[in-house]
C-alpha cells in the first residue's frame, strides 16, 4: 500500500492547521512508525532554549534510519530522548541536528508560525497557562479514539508479572497525553504539597525540582537505560542490576517524585522494581522500561507546561561586561 505524501496537523481551529509533507524516502523508519500511531491527540509546548519551536509528547517509535539535519523554519522532527514531535516555527537558537521526518507544506507556513505564536502566549508566557490542544491524523476522517479514564495510579504490590505493572502504566500514560489537566498536576499547581523549605510551605520549591528531576530522568537515565539495552555486550541481569542502581538502590527517584506530589509513583516504583525480578528476556526488559520512562516523559511534559516561566521577567539579560561592573554576593556578617 503507498504511504499518504502528506498527513494534517490541527490546532484549536482552522487558522492553526497545516499540513506537513513525510519524507518516506530520507527517513522511512519514523514516517512509518508515525503513520502507526494515527491518530494522535494531545497538548502543545514551547521550547525554552531552542528558539521557535513548539511540540507534543508523542509514543516511542523504534527508529532503524535516521535523517540528522540543521533546523530551519518548517522542519518537523521526532525527538527520540524527550519522545515528542517537534515543529519548528521560526528562529532556531540550538545547534544540535534533528531526526527530520516531513517538512511544513510552504503554503501552511503562515498557520504554523500563527500556531508557533499563539502557544508561546497562551503557554511559557502566562502566569496561569492555558492548554492548547494538537492532533495528527491522516488526511480525511481520521479521528481520535479515546479509551476510559484510569482515576489514578493506585496499584498495588504485588500485581503480577512484569506485563500487570506496565498494563496499569500504559492506561495512565493514555490519560496523561490527552488535552486535560491530570489531578496530580493540579494539586501541584495550587499548592496541595506537603514539601516545605523551613517552616514555608509552597508549591514552588516542589515545581523546581520536579522539573529538574523528570528533564533528568525520563530524556536521560530511562533513554540511556534503553539504549545500553541495546548493546550486544548487556546481558539481562547487568541490565537490571544497573537499573536498580540508578533508580531504586542508592535514591528511591519514585519515591522523592511521590513526595514532591506526583502521588502513586511510590508504589509504581515498588511494582517496577518487583516486575524487575520476573523478566526473561532483553526485549521484555525494554518493553516495561519504555512504559515507565513515558509514564516519566508525560508528568515531566505537565510540569513543563504549570512551571512559572513567567517570572523570566525578574532575570534580565546583561552582558558580560555589564555583569562585571556589578557587586558579587555579600557574605553575611554577624557583627555587621
Amino acid at each position: 500500500m503507498e504511504l499518504p505524501r502528506t498527513i494534517t496537523v490541527t490546532g484549536p481551529g482552522a487558522d492553526y492547521t497545516f499540513r506537513i509533507r513525510l519524507q518516506s524516502d530520507a527517513n522511512p523508519d519514523v514516517v512509518q512508525g508515525i503513520l502507526s500511531q494515527l491518530p494522535l491527540e494531545s497538548f502543545c509546548l514551547h521550547v525554552v532554549v531552542a528558539g521557535e519551536t513548539i511540540y507534543m509528547p508523542a509514543p516511542s517509535i523504534s527508529l532503524g534510519s535516521k535523517n540528522m539535519v540543521e533546523r530551519h523554519m518548517g522542519t518537523v522532527y521526532f525527538n527520540t530522548t524527550s519522545q515528542s514531535i517537534c515543529f519548528c516555527y521560526g528562529a532556531v537558537t540550538e545547534s544540535t541536528k534533528v531526526n527530520q521526518f516531513a517538512e511544513v507544506v510552504e503554503e501552511d507556513l503562515s498557520n504554523l508560525i500563527r500556531f508557533g505564536k499563539l502557544v508561546y502566549q497562551e503557554t511559557i508566557n502566562q502566569k496561569l497557562p492555558r492548554i492548547v490542544p494538537i492532533s495528527v491524523r491522516l488526511n480525511g476522517n481520521n479521528v481520535p479514539t479515546t479509551s476510559p479514564l484510569v482515576e489514578s495510579l493506585s496499584i498495588r504490590t504485588p500485581v503480577g508479572d512484569w506485563r500487570s505493572v506496565k498494563q496499569i502504566i500504559d492506561r495512565k500514560c493514555e490519560q496523561l497525553r490527552r488535552p486535560e489537566e491530570p489531578d496530580e498536576i493540579k494539586n501541584i499547581r495550587l499548592g496541595a504539597v506537603k514539601t516545605r523549605a523551613g517552616g514555608e510551605s509552597s508549591p514552588f520549591q516542589a515545581t523546581i525540582f520536579l522539573q529538574g528531576s523528570l528533564s533528568t530522568l525520563g530524556p536521560h537515565v530511562f533513554s540511556r537505560l534503553l539504549s545500553l539495552s541495546e548493546d550486544p555486550d548487556i546481558s539481562l541481569s547487568l541490565i537490571v542490576r544497573q537499573t536498580r542502581v540508578f533508580l531504586l538502590d542508592t535514591f528511591d527517584h519514585f519515591k522523592f517524585l511521590n513526595d514532591l506530589g506526583l502521588k502513586g509513583l511510590d508504589t509504581i516504583g515498588a511494582a517496577y522494581e518487583q516486575a524487575l525480578g520476573s523478566l526473561e528476556s532483553l526485549d521484555d526488559y525494554r518493553a516495561l522500561t519504555d512504559s515507565v520512562r513515558t509514564l516519566i516523559q508525560l508528568f515531566y511534559r505537565w510540569v513543563h507546561l504549570i512551571f512559572p516561566w513567567y517570572l523570566k521577567s525578574d532575570f534580565p539579560g546583561r552582558t558580560e561586561e555589564e555583569v562585571a561592573a556589578l557587586p558579587k554576593l555579600e557574605v553575611y556578617n554577624s557583627t555587621a
